[in-house]
């Protein structure tokens, strides 16, 4: 048998979006993300963290945007994982900003689900159950 080959994590995810400069603007207001490289300029589509990276791929005309909205609920996402502090943070945060959310408990951890503007559903999750009050 073939020896088990692991991946390191998860190098960055990718969407397309309608709007490369507001979808920017949002990941940085509600993640704290920044261009990762600056010196690219506008059009990079690279933006995150020491630890987290997004593409973000503006449509055109080879590449199509393709509304998230019918590929079923929770079935594509992306996670991030958070302590229960910032968790509860994220739970503030999207409820002042009037960001609709769902709230899930799975067997080991805690999620809030929202969509970003084009409709990509996200979720911030914590294992941190027993801190959560």
């Amino acid at each position: 048998m073939a020896k088990q080959l692991a991946v390191s994590g998860l190098d960055h995810a990718a969407f397309v979006v309608r709007d490369l400069a507001e979808s920017k603007r949002w990941y940085e207001k509600m993640f704290g993300f920044t261009a990762l490289d600056p010196n690219a300029g506008p059009a990079s589509p690279y933006i995150g963290n020491a630890t987290t990276r997004l593409a973000l791929l503006e449509a055109n005309e080879e590449r199509a945007y393709i509304t998230p909205a019918n590929q079923g609920p929770r079935a594509c996402h992306i996670a991030f994982g958070a302590n229960a502090e910032t968790f509860l943070a994220y739970q503030s945060q999207l409820t002042d900003a009037g960001t609709k959310y769902e709230m899930l408990v799975h067997s080991d951890c805690q999620s809030i689900y929202f969509s970003d503007p084009d409709g990509y559903l996200l979720e911030v999750t914590t294992y941190e159950i027993d801190k959560l009050g």
